[in-house]
């Protein structure tokens, strides 16, 4: 089987975050058929409309191509105040917006959150499903990746507990057969 490129996302900018660093820990393992690639959201400017009607911004015109060329979207998000983080909501605004091109159409996507609280990313991710089918995205439904009191099992950017790296294997294999059931 082809190897899957995937590009994963961080729904944070923070230096130290948990989800940077669940995402950089999957994109280092060896998940079968999947090779994922981090694209940062630093560089895409606030969503204003009238900055599309020329097409859209260099920044954006590149990350959207990236969105395109892959295969399917890793997206490892946190959760503020009981939603999506508004530079995740930003970008995807960005990618699935009908102006130029939404490049999320029938796009595979694999949604995870890592978080130091009980509740885990529940309401993030439920946000983060409204929108993308907004943008007629298709994101895996199951399993759900809800990763609680990350701080406890991410050290030094690596995920220590084994039960946990297991469980993001096989997430990652469901998101492999998701990709190819999309494929056919």
């Amino acid at each position: 089987m082809e190897t899957k490129n995937i590009v994963g996302i961080a729904g944070s900018l923070r230096q130290e975050s948990l989800n940077k660093s669940l995402l950089k820990f999957m994109s280092e393992e060896e998940y079968e058929g999947l090779n994922i690639h981090i694209e940062s959201l630093e560089e895409i400017p606030l969503f204003n409309a009238d900055l599309e009607e020329g097409g859209d911004p260099a920044p954006v015109a590149i990350w959207k191509q990236k969105l395109k060329k892959a295969d399917g979207i890793l997206i490892v998000t946190p959760e503020y105040s009981q939603g999506t983080p508004g530079v995740l909501k930003n970008a995807l605004d960005w990618a699935g917006s009908m102006t130029n091109e939404n490049v999320l159409y029938h796009k595979p996507v694999m949604l995870a959150g890592a978080t130091p609280t009980r509740m885990g990313t529940g309401f993030s991710q439920a946000q983060l499903r409204q929108t993308l089918a907004a943008c007629d995205a298709y994101p895996l439904q199951q399993p759900q990746v809800f990763i609680p009191q990350a701080h406890k099992i991410i050290e030094k950017g690596k995920v220590s507990d084994e039960k946990t790296a297991h469980f993001l294997k096989e997430a990652a294999a469901s998101f492999l057969d998701w990709i190819v059931q999309l494929e056919k």
